[in-house]
Formats: C-alpha cells, sequence, structure tokens
C-alpha cells in the first residue's frame, strides 16, 4: 500500500524547493485506461476498476483522478476544474452523430456553432478511433468575421470554480495529492491548434497584426479571468495545457509573445499563493534555453531522447538547475512491449541520478503511458523507485 501521507508531503516540498522524503512516480495512465476499457481489453484483474483502485494495486502515486465517473473525458480531464458561463445573448448549439460516444465511425463529428447578435461561427472536432479524444477539422476562426464573434464571446464570458467536483476528490484524494486546476492554452498556441490552425495563425500575424495582437489581449483576459477564479480555491497548481513544440511556436514567436504572455499573467498567479507549470509535451529544444525567462514554477511532460529532442542533461540545465521543477522524465516508447525491458530500467535509474537526485523531480511518464503499453512495466518502475529512495534517502 502506498504511503499516502509521505507521497503528500513529498510532492508539496518539491514544489516549495524543499528536500522531499522519496522520489515519486506519479504517471499519467488516463489515456491507456480509457482505450482499453472501450476495447474491452482492460487485464482480467482490473475489469471493473476505478482508476484509483488501479493506481493503488500498482504502488503509483495516481494523477487525473480528481473527478467522478469511470473513464472519458479527453487529455486534461480528471483534475479539479472551472466551468464557462457564457453571455446571456450568446447562444451555444451542438450537435453530436448518434449513438454513444465510444462508438465510432468515419464521419463522427462534433459540430458546435456559436449564436450571437454580431454573428456566427463554427467548428467540427472529429473523434478519434476510440473516442476518447478528438481533433478538429474545421476550426472556429475561419474570417476576419469570426474573429469579431469570438472577441463578443470573450468579452462576455465568465467563470465559476466545480465546487461539486473539487468536494468528491478532496474526500477521496485529499491526503494523498494535492489538487491542480488547468488553465487554457497560452493565447498564441491556442490559435494555432484550438482556434485557427498554423497556417491560417502563422500568416495572419503577418497580414492582420494589430488585429491579431487585439485578440490575443483579449484572450490574455480571459486566462486572468480563469486565474482569478481558482484564486480562492483550495488549488494548489495551475497547468497551462500548452502543449508547447518548437514546430508551433519558433524562439522568434516565443520571444514575441510567449515571454510577455508570461510576464503578466504569472505574478497574478502567483499572488493568489499558486504554483505555475506548463505542459510541454513536443520538441523543445530550441525553446527550453527560453524558458527561464518565463516565471514558471516548472514543466511537465518534457520529452527526453530517444522519444524526444533533448537529453536528461540539457533538461537539468535548463529546468532544475534554473530553479524550476519537472514531472515526468520516462520516455513513453520505454513502456511499449516490444521495447527490451532492460532499457526502461536503464533509463529509470539514470532519469533518477540525473534528476531524482535534486530533489525538484516528480517522476512520471513522457507524455503518458500509450494504449498498446505493458501495464505491468509501470509496476516495474515503482519497484525501481522504491529500490533507488531506500539507497539516496
Amino acid at each position: 500500500m502506498i504511503d499516502r501521507e509521505a507521497t503528500l508531503k513529498s510532492l508539496i516540498a518539491v514544489l516549495e524547493g524543499k528536500k522531499p522524503e522519496r522520489v515519486v512516480w506519479q504517471p499519467r495512465l488516463k489515456h491507456w485506461y480509457d482505450v482499453n476499457n472501450v476495447r474491452n481489453t482492460v487485464p482480467e484483474k482490473y475489469q471493473g476498476k476505478y482508476l484509483d483502485e488501479i493506481y493503488e494495486d500498482l504502488k503509483a502515486a495516481p494523477r487525473q483522478v480528481w473527478q467522478g465517473g469511470i473513464f472519458g473525458g479527453g487529455e486534461f480531464a480528471g483534475y479539479p476544474g472551472i466551468v464557462a458561463k457564457e453571455g446571456e445573448d450568446v447562444d451555444v448549439w451542438v450537435k453530436q452523430t448518434k449513438g454513444l460516444y465510444y462508438m465510432t465511425a468515419p464521419g463522427d463529428y462534433i459540430i458546435t456553432r456559436y449564436v450571437t447578435p454580431v454573428g456566427e461561427m463554427s467548428s467540427v472536432l472529429k473523434r478519434t478511433e476510440y473516442g476518447t479524444s478528438r481533433y478538429p477539422v474545421e476550426y472556429f476562426l475561419k474570417d476576419r468575421e469570426s474573429i469579431k464573434v469570438y472577441k463578443y464571446v470573450l468579452e462576455r464570458r465568465t467563470y465559476q470554480f466545480d465546487w461539486q467536483r473539487y468536494r468528491w476528490g478532496e474526500k477521496r484524494f485529499g491526503d494523498l495529492i494535492y489538487p491542480r486546476g488547468s488553465l487554457s492554452k497560452e493565447p498564441l498556441m491556442r490559435l494555432t491548434i484550438e482556434l485557427m490552425g498554423v497556417e491560417r495563425a502563422v500568416k495572419w500575424l503577418w497580414k492582420y497584426p494589430k488585429e491579431m495582437e487585439d485578440l490575443m489581449e483579449l484572450m490574455t483576459q480571459d486566462i486572468e479571468k480563469q486565474i482569478e477564479c481558482y484564486a480562492k480555491t483550495p488549488v494548489v497548481e495551475l497547468c497551462f495545457g500548452s502543449n508547447m513544440h518548437q514546430d508551433l511556436c519558433s524562439p522568434r514567436l516565443f520571444k514575441k509573445y510567449l515571454i510577455p504572455f508570461y510576464e503578466r499573467v504569472i505574478p497574478k498567479i502567483h499572488k493568489a499563493r499558486k504554483y505555475a507549470t506548463a505542459h510541454w509535451d513536443g520538441y523543445v529544444e530550441k525553446l527550453l534555453p527560453l524558458v527561464k525567462e518565463t516565471g514558471l514554477d516548472g514543466l511537465e511532460c518534457v520529452t527526453p531522447k530517444p522519444q524526444g529532442d533533448v537529453t536528461l542533461e540539457e533538461m537539468k540545465r535548463h529546468i532544475i538547475d534554473e530553479g524550476m521543477f519537472l514531472r515526468d522524465g520516462i520516455p513513453a516508447v520505454l513502456f511499449l512491449p516490444w521495447t527490451p525491458i532492460e532499457k526502461l530500467k536503464e533509463f529509470t535509474f539514470k532519469v533518477l541520478d540525473t534528476l531524482g537526485s535534486t530533489g525538484r523531480l516528480i517522476l512520471g511518464i513522457s507524455d503518458l503511458l500509450p494504449a498498446n503499453a505493458d501495464i505491468e512495466r509501470v509496476r516495474l518502475v515503482g519497484k525501481l523507485v522504491e529500490e533507488w529512495n531506500e539507497k539516496n534517502f
């Protein structure tokens, strides 16, 4: 059984920059859990189990479990959260295909339409094969008229904290893990990934810089509303859902748009007595040297070689040596059944020796456990971490 008190104390110590009692093993298993539930391929001993019960059996600290229900919800589900409330004169219409959400088929789409006094905008999302995630095939912002509509929506949007979800999780996990909340992607990242696509966003930044910067100002104000909503809650950490990747945000764009954004909003997060982190799960070799200028307290999901494009030594130099903490660190490919298990063992001890000894590591999988992974490798890493902790703490 996992030591709940020592786990929570160690997690908080990492945030505070104090020496933890141990390195905590806290991988993301939700994607594996969701897809295998849908496919009915969950190992027999875990069938009918909640995700946190599987964590308990694997002797790993749970993550993405702070909600009721069994599975589903997408990549950033499973945390205490806030709910958007649209303006009184903003109508939102959603049309989904018939059937259970995980019974996907070709052409299985979700159409969302915003209707406002100044016009309409719509998007189309396509569900992935097992319905556990979705991606845009038609973006909200297609023309300059849709930007006007989106500005109208943002100006009238407010937020409220989901206390029901929080209380449910606090009762179940409050003595084991701290509550963390999610923030929207940074404005530029949200434009390139969710609202416009990379090509249109880059072109419009060049063609209509004033219009785009005015839009990003409203998007920044929207995130400030989110921070304000979290301010009076017990949430300890706020994480930007960045999906940072240097091919989506070059160093030049990062310096021009991301650093000023961070400089503006992170002091507000700190004023609310929360820690600020970001989700950097793409290729980030060119961006990592710039992270020290952001004011972030930590990064999650930074992926080392051979899956990512940075070394453990670079991660230590640019993240931990600059006063930040790192969550995750083991490439997801090492959990696939065709990867020699000795490679996983070797890398686990290497990341512990390189990063764990600093006291600024919460060990996890970068980015998450694949759906076709060997779940018993999660248990193995837990044993390796326990062995390392006994020798080093």
